[in-house]
């Protein structure tokens, strides 16, 4: 007697989806060790690779907020996990094909909007799993992400070694096509609202107005965990994503090397990760995961630029992302804890917008304060700054 197949649906589609958000941040970070060095190397003075490193935060900080405003109005995520894929390939495609410090800037910028689509990849997530689950749910889903950022890494950093930078941005664009072209079998569980207008399931759950959802900003917790958020992206993308190759650049790392360096800042999330939704909270506390995750990414960050050898570099980077890693995965999951599951997509929008707020200041700052002080005071200021998340962490109850 043969067996009725399963039917087709959302949760069983999970290994597709999670190779999808593998792809999508194999297509943003494929490049991202070389964007400094690269700029530099064509003139782009370090006020400028400021600008160039905070753009990707500030077109999430203005995207975000409104893209989960109508994603939760519309009731649908995967419309907008198409356009994210888009533009991830876009924001490869532009440098490859008009390789200039301007582009790098328009590139960045277009990396923001397709990360901006990331809160709809978390509620999409969110909603294969039970109710409850919300912080291992989001471990799950960073795994795939560190997988992809891991993989893009030491790959991005061998086609640069071998055939040049530039095609570490081609790979990025075509990463970007490939995920796009599989997203579409994405399957995603329809809310009620977004039933037919005649059938009596949308007339008892109409979609939450706009002055609902815009209510879901004054959750005091969401707003504590967005905050905290800031200063981990602050410190993550001042350093790891922003000036640390320039220091690897410096100590005569060739661009195999930073691929590798990009690497060991994304492999602590293979592990990190799911624990940090899961074990760490209960061995250590909800408050010790989320201050210790900020020493150590503090501390590590502030000592970057008086390390004189690469092998001390790389021990630095590591242990500096897995701090960042464990805070701020923990704090993805605890910012929608108390949200209600039709007004996550807005509430994961407010936190992903307000915490690209650090991922503009983290470069900006670091680029300024290089340019006119020296990069010792920059990242010293950007260590400081973790320790500074350290102290806020034991203002709140949890």
């Amino acid at each position: 007697m043969t067996q009725e197949p399963k039917p087709i649906t959302p949760s069983n589609r999970l290994p597709l989806f999670y190779a999808v958000t593998a792809l999508f941040w194999f297509a943003l970070y494929v490049y991202v060790p070389f964007v400094a060095p690269f700029g530099e190397e064509m003139g782009a003075n370090l006020r400028m690779l400021g600008l160039i490193g905070g753009a990707y935060g500030f077109t999430q900080m203005v995207i975000r907020f409104p893209l989960g405003i109508i994603s939760d109005r519309l009731g649908r995520r995967k419309i907008f996990v198409l356009l994210g894929l888009l533009f991830a390939a876009a924001s490869g495609f532009v440098v490859f094909f008009f390789p200039s410090p301007n582009m790098l800037l328009v590139s960045r910028a277009l990396g923001g909007v397709a990360a901006s689509s990331w809160v709809t990849f978390i509620v999409l997530n969110s909603a294969y799993h039970p109710p409850g689950e919300a912080t291992k749910s989001v471990g799950y889903l960073n795994g795939a992400n560190a997988w992809g950022t891991m993989s893009a890494l030491l790959l991005g950093g061998i086609i640069a070694h071998w055939v040049g930078v530039p095609y570490a941005f081609l790979l990025g664009g075509g990463a970007g096509l490939v995920a796009l072209a599989l997203g579409f079998g994405i399957r995603e569980k329809r809310t009620a609202h977004t039933a037919d207008a005649s059938s009596a399931i949308h007339k008892k759950t109409p979609p939450p107005s706009v002055k609902e959802l815009l209510g879901v900003a004054k959750n005091r917790f969401l707003l504590f965990a967005a905050m905290l958020a800031v200063l981990v992206q602050f410190v993550r993308f001042a350093s790891t994503f922003g000036f640390t190759p320039l220091v690897a650049h410096g100590l005569g790392a060739t661009p195999l090397q930073l691929g590798l360096l990009g690497v060991v800042a994304a492999a602590p999330g293979l592990v990190v990760s799911p624990l940090a939704g899961t074990v760490l909270p209960r061995v250590l506390g909800v408050r010790g995961t989320l201050a210790g995750g900020f020493v150590l990414s503090g501390v590590s960050v502030a000592v970057i630029p008086f390390t004189q050898h690469l092998w001390q570099l790389f021990v630095v980077q590591i242990v500096g992302s897995v701090g960042a890693i464990a805070a701020f995965t923990l704090l993805m999951g605890l910012c929608i804890r108390d949200i209600t599951p039709e007004r996550r997509a807005t509430a994961m929008g407010f936190f992903q917008a307000v915490y690209g707020l650090g991922m503009f200041l983290g470069p900006f700052v670091m680029g300024w304060l290089g340019h006119s002080i020296s990069l010792e005071a920059a990242f010293v200021t950007a260590g400081a700054v973790g320790l500074l998340g350290a102290a806020l962490v034991f203002a709140q109850k949890y």
